[in-house]
C-alpha cells in the first residue's frame, strides 16, 4: 500500500537527514582538545586549551602540554582540585575528573618564541580514568584525527637576551683574582728558589776553591 507524504513531510526529512549528516561531520572537529593564544606586548602569550569530552565516554583526568623549544616564564593555573606542574618541556595537569560530555578549560602564560602570525604547536595527551587521547601530530590540517593544538602568534616574539647573574660575575672575578695570586706567588717562589740556589753555587766553588789551594800548599809551610 502506497503512503502518500506531503511536500512538507519530505523538505522535514530532508533537512533532518541533513541536520545528522552535518552533525556527524562537525563531531570530529569538537573532539579535539583546542588551543586559543593571545599575546601581550610584553611578549607573554596566554593560552587556553578546552575541550568537551572525555575518552570513549570515561572522565578526563590529566591534561599533558609539551612545550616548544625555546619556552620560558612559564605559569600555570590549577583549577579547583587540580594541580599544575611545570617543567622545562612539559606542563602536566592532574588531580582533578572532569565527566564526559563537560567541558573542560586549563590555561598557562607563557613566552612562545616565534615571527607574528607563525604557527605554533602544542602536542597534548588527554589522559582518562581509562584510555586516553592522543592529540600530538603537527600537521596543517587542524581537523585531522590526532591534530596538535595549536596557535597563532599575533606578534614576534623574540628570545630574551642572555644575562649573567652577579653570583656568577663574583665566582669569574674571584676566580681571576686567584688566579693572578697564584702567578706572582710562583713567580716569587721562584726568584727565591734562584737566589738560593745561586748562593749555595757560590758556597761549593768557595769551598772547592780553598781545598784546591789548600791541598797545592807545599809540605810542611
Amino acid at each position: 500500500m502506497h503512503t502518500f507524504r506531503s511536500p512538507i513531510a519530505r523538505v522535514s526529512s530532508a533537512l533532518s537527514i541533513g541536520i545528522a549528516t552535518i552533525a556527524l561531520i562537525a563531531t570530529p572537529a569538537l573532539a579535539h582538545v583546542e588551543a586559543e593564544g593571545s599575546t601581550a606586548d610584553s611578549g607573554l602569550t596566554t593560552v587556553a586549551f578546552g575541550f568537551t569530552h572525555g575518552c570513549n565516554n570515561a572522565p578526563t583526568t590529566s591534561i599533558k602540554v609539551e612545550l616548544p623549544a625555546g619556552t620560558t616564564d612559564v605559569t600555570a593555573q590549577s583549577p579547583d582540585s587540580w594541580t599544575a606542574t611545570v617543567t622545562d618541556t612539559t606542563i602536566v595537569w592532574s588531580g582533578g575528573s572532569i565527566p564526559d560530555a563537560t567541558p573542560g578549560e586549563f590555561v598557562a602564560t607563557m613566552r612562545l618564541i616565534g615571527a607574528a602570525d607563525e604557527t605554533i604547536y602544542l602536542p597534548t595527551v588527554q589522559g582518562c580514568a581509562q584510555g586516553e587521547n592522543l592529540w600530538i601530530e603537527r600537521t596543517p590540517d587542524a581537523e585531522a584525527e590526532n591534530a596538535a593544538p595549536r596557535i597563532h602568534l599575533s606578534q614576534a616574539v623574540a628570545a630574551p637576551p642572555t644575562s649573567v647573574s652577579p653570583s656568577t660575575l663574583n665566582v669569574t672575578k674571584t676566580s681571576a683574582q686567584e688566579a693572578d695570586a697564584k702567578v706572582v706567588h710562583d713567580s716569587e717562589n721562584s726568584s727565591i728558589g734562584a737566589i738560593v740556589g745561586g748562593i749555595v753555587l757560590l758556597v761549593i766553588v768557595a769551598g772547592g776553591a780553598i781545598l784546591y789551594l789548600k791541598n797545592r800548599r807545599p809540605a810542611g809551610s
